[in-house]
């Protein structure tokens, strides 16, 4: 009898612990946890997310590579190292008033890129607000605007505000977009204060062209 009731004892023993294990491993590998399906939904939507991210990348470098490699933009590159490293620009403006005009055409391509290529507004704004400042102080008479255009500069400043920009530069795309209302006013304030400027000096140009040949007559009349 004593030798039953053990066997009894030991197999209650045993179902009881296998029941508290059974209930323990049901816990842990059961498919129907709540917080494994949290789990794995949140690696889900993290491998999603990581996807996105990197498809946005690739995405952003192919777009890099396919401006940077366009004619568009070895132009006006091209454009940079004439007008400005070699100094056309600074020498152009030595001619009256056609060498301001032609300087003036060179910053065209560079406006075609920020409006077509790049497609930003923003950033056209600012490359045309560096072009009106680099007229203005160009237009200095007696020569003091032709020597600031030495080292002005506007075209590298420009290759390298729209490069810094394509490149998604945090900085510089939000100074370029948080100042684009400031650019516009300023661009027709610009434009109003060149017109006149222009203006007055084509009035002087005729002014001292006028004296010239009277004076040059009137020496031709003592001889």
């Amino acid at each position: 009898m004593m030798k039953g009731k053990n066997v009894i004892e030991d197999q209650s023993n045993f179902d009881g612990r296998d029941t508290l294990v059974g209930e323990d491993a049901g816990f842990v590998l059961d498919d129907s946890d709540p917080l494994k399906d949290v789990r794995d939904s949140f690696d889900k939507g993290s491998n999603v997310f990581n996807r996105k991210e990197e498809l946005r990348r690739q995405r952003r470098e192919k777009e890099i590579s396919e401006l940077k490699s366009s004619k568009a933009y070895k132009f006006i590159s091209t454009i940079t190292i004439l007008a400005d490293k070699y100094f056309l620009d600074a020498l152009l403006g030595f001619v009256p008033s056609v060498g301001d005009l032609v300087s003036s055409i060179f910053g065209l391509p560079f406006i075609y890129v920020t409006l077509f290529k790049v497609k930003s507004i923003p950033l056209t704004l600012a490359v045309i607000y560096n072009y009106l400042v680099d007229i203005l102080l160009g237009s200095i008479p007696f020569f003091i605007g032709d020597a600031i255009d030495f080292f002005s500069k506007a075209h590298v400043k420009n290759l390298d505000l729209i490069t810094r920009y394509v490149e998604g530069d945090k900085r510089t795309i939000r100074q370029v977009r948080s100042k684009a209302l400031l650019t516009s006013i300023l661009i027709i304030l610009l434009s109003i204060v060149i017109y006149f400027v222009f203006k007055l000096l084509i009035g002087v140009t005729e002014l001292t062209w006028t004296v010239i040949i009277s004076v040059l007559k009137w020496l031709i009349g003592l001889f």
